[in-house]
């Protein structure tokens, strides 16, 4: 949830009014044709960052806009001007940006194409190339680019990707895409005047080339998309659908989803809400949980564990770094001496840095994916081959807010989202995200000074047992994504989940995924 551990469509009906107490939500696409207004994209300069890949777009983006000044800035590994109006940007520099800083017009318009990529295998290595011209790209060229010169003044974006949600029952092949969607959510939110909409593309992972008519169609839509904050947007087989959230009835708590005497690992089990599920697995079902944290075992988490496993038995402390193959590779050794075959993994790691783009360092921005991200990454590269019931990753609810401060914590969280859809499509085993609200007494905002700013917010607590049946309820559904959160009409009505929606929910919806 809001500065800490945040924030599918069955063939029968939720009865929401019958169940007044439920607080689950789902992502759904809905078809929304563009509205009749045309071509509005404004006058006044233009910046267009792209990888080589997105040129062709790019170009075709720049030949809509033949009486404004447009500026390429072409992301790759040297940071120098190529010709009149186009720089070439070393993307694994974090400040190369600053040298553009003072030779750029100040931008009315600005078309971000880093989520653009071809098919590519899945790992650790990808992940870090898709970062660094994706997401990374993004904060950087905000920060570095846009932000000195525009911080206050009416600047509409369009961050353009490829296959980065299901829609339309589509595959998932780039969910590192999907990063940007927070990351643009909680740029507009620091930034009032600005507009952030994302626009993906069904491409099936062939990006358009420099010859034929594809790169101009997919430049008209761009160009025609509203600027629209919050707005996120897909083009399927000529249709345009926009993501919306609708209330979702799982199904009861069912313990068969949790083996009797089974094995689990959670990651970040050393803290709140994760040694929460490791304190539920233990005591209900006779669990043993390994608690794999990168921190030493000081003296605090000694009696954390101690409290949740008083004879020692049940739980055991593994140090690893989860985002790191190799090290959670032989934490899974020691799991598998221990206490043989993994039955199911539990992500529960965050990094908890808050701070505006515009003063956030790259470390941090770095630190606060990787939680997110990294582990995601590594956890699918380590488990894919073994026997699992089920991965589940714990998101949040900032996926959907993107709160000012969360930058990284909003990108990791809808990367999280994106992947569990991806892996649930390619992996032998159930894939599960849920999006969390807050939870009140454990977990990184469980302090007196966040509960009154985030009551105030419109959000109502999460109990433990509300989460853990949440978790149960979860892994006996269809939903590959759920967004668990109870909260007051105002928080709802920011999410398009106002009273008129919930009324409304009582008629039919078509399955759209």
């Amino acid at each position: 949830m809001s500065r800490g551990e945040f924030p599918g469509e069955g063939a029968g009906l939720p009865e929401a009014a019958a169940h007044p107490a439920e607080f689950t939500y789902t992502a759904t696409w809905r078809p929304a044709p563009l509205p009749a207004t045309g071509d509005d994209t404004p006058a006044g300069p233009v910046l267009i960052v792209h990888t080589p890949a997105g040129r062709p777009l790019a170009d075709a983006l720049a030949a809509r806009h033949v009486t404004d000044d447009v500026v390429h800035v072409e992301l790759g590994t040297v940071t120098r001007q190529s010709a009149p109006g186009r720089w070439e940007l070393d993307a694994t520099a974090p400040d190369a940006p600053t040298t553009l800083r003072d030779t750029l017009p100040r931008p009315r318009t600005v078309y971000f194409l880093g989520g653009l990529r071809d098919a590519a295998e899945d790992g650790p290595a990808e992940l870090d190339r898709a970062e660094e011209s994706g997401v990374r790209a993004l904060f950087r060229c905000a920060k570095h680019l846009v932000i000195p010169t525009a911080a206050t003044r009416r600047t509409d974006w369009k961050i353009v990707t490829n296959d980065a949600w299901p829609v339309a029952g589509g595959r998932v092949a780039n969910p590192y895409a999907a990063a940007l969607a927070g990351m643009a959510r909680v740029l507009e939110n620091e930034h009032r005047h600005w507009s952030v909409p994302v626009v993906d593309f069904g491409l099936d992972g062939r990006l358009p080339g420099p010859v034929g008519s594809r790169r101009h169609e997919l430049a008209a839509l761009v160009a025609a998309e509203p600027a629209e904050r919050g707005a996120r947007v897909a083009h399927r087989d000529g249709v345009r659908y926009r993501q919306a959230l609708r209330p979702v009835t799982l199904p009861p708590a069912d313990g068969a989803a949790i083996r009797t005497g089974g094995t689990y690992a959670v990651v970040g089990g050393a803290g709140g809400i994760g040694l929460e599920m490791a304190r539920f697995l233990a005591r209900d079902h006779g669990a043993r949980v390994a608690l794999i944290g990168r921190s030493p075992l000081d003296g605090d988490r000694r009696r954390r564990i101690a409290d949740a496993d008083p004879d020692g038995s049940r739980l055991l402390y593994v140090r690893a770094d989860a985002s790191d193959e190799d090290g959670l590779r032989a934490g899974l050794a020691l799991i598998q001496e221990r206490f043989g075959p993994v039955h199911g993994v539990f992500h529960s790691a965050l990094d908890h840095t808050a701070d505006l783009v515009r003063n956030l360092d790259d470390a941090a921005l770095r630190a606060g994916l990787a939680a997110k991200t990294g582990v995601s990454v590594a956890l699918a590269s380590v488990f894919r081959a073994e026997p699992l019931d089920f991965l589940l990753f714990f998101s949040s609810a900032q996926s959907f807010l993107g709160d000012p401060g969360l930058a990284g914590y909003a990108a990791g969280s809808t990367f999280q989202d994106a992947y569990a859809h991806a892996l649930d499509q390619r992996l032998s085993f159930p894939v599960r995200g849920i999006n969390w609200g807050y939870w009140g007494t454990v977990g990184a905002v469980a302090g007196e000074g966040y509960r009154e700013w985030l009551t105030r917010q419109g959000f109502r607590s999460l109990s433990p047992r509300e989460g853990w049946d949440t978790v149960l309820r979860t892994l006996a559904g269809p939903e590959t994504q759920v967004l668990a959160l109870p909260a007051e009409d105002v928080l709802l009505k920011r999410l398009g989940l106002g009273a008129e929606l919930r009324a409304a929910y009582a008629g039919p919806w078509s399955r759209l995924e």
